[in-house]
């Protein structure tokens, strides 16, 4: 994981996938193609145009998008279409993918989205054929595929809202689908379930491919994120083998078209540029422009190089440990290191393990205090209803749920006027250890929905506060918006409205006056219980205050249709006047 954005935690009521191991994976995420074909590798392809309906064969597929569905072969339009067996997927710009994972094909605005849902340690063995091209030693792999799986049990659904798990990019962790190889496969098997924890839950194992001798303290590069055992210090591993020293030439003008194009403010003319602060670990800060309107004009490093990687290309500046130079309209940054600096250093890993350290003495060395622990896969069993699949390792118990699930979900169809177009799948965890294990949500969470699944803590717990049928309620309210909603209707529009509908009851917080946009970012960012609780209030208090004013039915159908655009652009405060006095 070379490059990673905070998992959102975004629901507010919290009780898995088909299995609790699959991870859902997003193909050809950075570059969505707008058609496909899919060729069966061995015998034919079993396909079908929801996941409940009955299997068709074929040897091969054409699917492209056709607005907000996928054309089939060129003459049958559906929502989405599910692909089982062996195949190869072929795009006309682009690399080919064969495998034999499920696969699922919507259409977005920007393209099909493609995923395939896959078993966890197959995907670690996908990441590994990306990221270890520079390990040559097996206890350095054997640290990588760790670091590699407790990323996923720590942040599993970093693209929940999207409907899976992760993308393909280097915003979650690069993979490459053909490129496994006896060894990768080795590595992942010798660690097989094995996780690093802290405080019993998964470490934030952030890796990077070369620290330059210096790894940095995880606040300096993200500064929400405090963790003890991602502590900055020197790496002698990483500057025996190579710090990787590096200098890049930039004109003036390339640079400030980058910074522009990134919405990043830059005064008219600069001339030069400078560090004014720097990490504990040495790496740039905060950078000045000057010699330009207006004069004196700071900007992030880690914002600049991010907008010259874009703009530019990743290896103009490969790290922000560097000195960086201005003359006559030319830039010269003259750096050392690869990537963000936090956590493992591939560079320093595999000079470890050269040295004869095991992997073991790799990760305590990266991720120090962390406790490597092996996960314990549960037997998971189904139980199936009209509307609902159940998945347990406690049915005969949890299965009482499902004729309660559907009277919940009948009422709240009946009480929108839609119809949720797939079958719902309930998964209750075990143990309370387990559910935040697996899912990543804190305690404080009961329930969350990825896909088509809703995650609940155990049952006898819910059933214990009292919140069981009013936490099915919620959730099942989360899965028809997000089913009916436009993807451009804002998140405290939907969260909100799910909030309202299902009549859950106010946190008792202070009401704090939160614009649309504040709450926005609240929801996408924060991970703190009570901004999250305010936020939340404002965003059911918003659509209160909206329904009042133009009616439930006017509102609810703004979901799919889109808000009025003044609601958008405007001003307008996110709680009614009067709470605000």
């Amino acid at each position: 994981m070379k490059i990673r954005r905070k998992l959102l935690l975004l629901l507010v009521l919290v009780p898995g996938t088909l299995c609790a191991q699959d991870v859902q994976v997003r193909i050809h995420a950075a570059h969505p193609p707008k058609a496909i074909t899919i060729v069966a590798g061995k015998g034919t392809l079993q396909w079908r145009t929801c996941p409940s309906c009955p299997d068709r064969a074929a040897h091969n597929l054409s699917v492209a998008t056709a607005g907000p569905e996928v054309k089939i072969d060129g003459k049958e339009t559906r929502k989405e279409l599910h692909v089982d067996g062996s195949y190869r997927l072929r795009r006309a710009d682009g690399p080919e993918f064969s495998a034999s994972f499920s696969l699922s094909v919507e259409s977005r605005d920007d393209g099909l989205l493609i995923k395939a849902s896959m078993p966890l340690e197959a995907y670690v063995e996908a990441v590994l054929a990306a990221e270890s091209a520079d390990f040559h030693h097996a206890e350095s792999m054997k640290a990588m595929a760790v670091a590699a799986r407790t990323y996923v049990a720590r942040f599993r659904g970093q693209h929940e809202r999207d409907g899976f798990d992760f993308c393909d990019t280097t915003h979650c962790q690069a993979v490459r689908w053909n490129a496994v190889n006896p060894r990768i496969a080795a590595a992942v098997e010798a660690t097989r379930g094995e996780i690093l924890r802290f405080g019993g839950a998964p470490a934030e194992t952030f890796y990077h491919q070369n620290c330059g001798g210096s790894v940095a303290a995880v606040n300096d590069v993200w500064p929400s994120i405090h963790e003890p055992y991602l502590a900055g210090h020197a790496d002698p591993y990483c500057h025996t083998a190579s710090d990787l020293k590096w200098k890049s030439t930039i004109s003036i003008l390339d640079l400030d078209q980058a910074l522009r194009a990134a919405d990043l403010a830059s005064p008219r003319g600069w001339k030069t540029i400078e560090v004014v602060s720097r990490t504990a670990s040495g790496r740039a800060q905060l950078l000045k422009l000057a010699g330009g309107n207006p004069p004196g004009v700071l900007v992030s490093a880690s914002s600049l190089r991010f907008a010259v990687d874009r703009a530019l290309g990743w290896n103009k500046i490969r790290s922000d440990l560097y000195e960086i130079n201005s003359s006559g309209g030319q830039v010269i940054v003259s750096g050392r290191g690869s990537g963000h600096g936090v956590g493992l250093c591939q560079a320093g890993a595999e000079e470890m393990a050269r040295e004869g350290k095991t992997y073991r003495e790799i990760l305590s060395f990266y991720y120090p205090g962390t406790q490597l622990s092996v996960v314990q896969p549960e037997a998971w069993q189904k139980r199936s209803s009209e509307r609902f699949e159940l998945f347990s390792t406690n049915p005969e118990t949890d299965a009482t749920v499902l004729p309660v699930a559907e009277r919940i979900l009948k009422e709240d169809e009946n009480a929108v006027g839609w119809r949720i177009p797939f079958r719902v799948r309930l998964q209750f965890f075990p143990t309370m250890d387990i559910y935040r294990n697996s899912t990543g949500q804190p305690g404080w969470v009961v329930a969350s929905t990825r896909g088509h699944t809703i995650r609940l803590q155990p049952l006898l717990e819910l059933q214990r506060r009292l919140i069981a049928e009013s936490t099915l309620r919620h959730e099942i309210y989360h899965l028809l918006v997000e089913s009916h909603a436009s993807s451009k209707t804002p998140l405290w529009f939907r969260e909100g409205l799910v909030l309202y509908l299902s009549k859950s009851s106010d946190s008792g917080l202070p009401v704090r006056a939160m614009t649309d946009q504040q709450i926005d970012a609240v929801l996408r960012q924060s991970a703190n219980r009570e901004e999250m609780d305010q936020a939340y209030s404002a965003a059911r208090r918003r659509v209160s205050s909206l329904v009042d004013q133009y009616g439930r039915s006017t509102v609810v159908g703004w979901l799919n249709l889109g808000l009025p655009k003044d609601l958008i652009t405007g001003s307008a405060s996110s709680v009614p006047k009067t709470t605000q006095e």
